[in-house]
């Protein structure tokens, strides 16, 4: 009988081997995947702008709560003069 310590210990072991398989198939992969996305591309004449949801992008990326937040309106002066139209 284990305890269950011994079988957390375990469970990791487990993890972490998972974990190096699955990198190790990804790189496999990529180099054939990157094939057919090329072939694809051109055989369908996708552009980036299509693309731009699935490409990663240069630089960081503003968080998503600062992205929405929106800047107050801003105040008219109430000194401004006030114009009517003439005929």
């Amino acid at each position: 009988m284990t305890t269950p310590q011994q079988r957390l210990e375990e469970i990791a072991a487990q993890r972490k081997a998972l974990a190096d398989e699955e990198a190790k198939l990804l790189a496999a992969s990529k180099d054939a995947d990157l094939e057919l996305v090329k072939k694809l591309c051109k055989q369908h004449g996708f552009t980036a702008t299509q693309l731009r949801g699935c490409l990663a992008t240069k630089g960081k990326k503003k968080p998503a709560a600062a992205a929405t937040e929106k800047k107050p309106a801003a105040k008219k002066s109430s000194t401004a003069k006030k114009t009517t139209k003439t005929k």
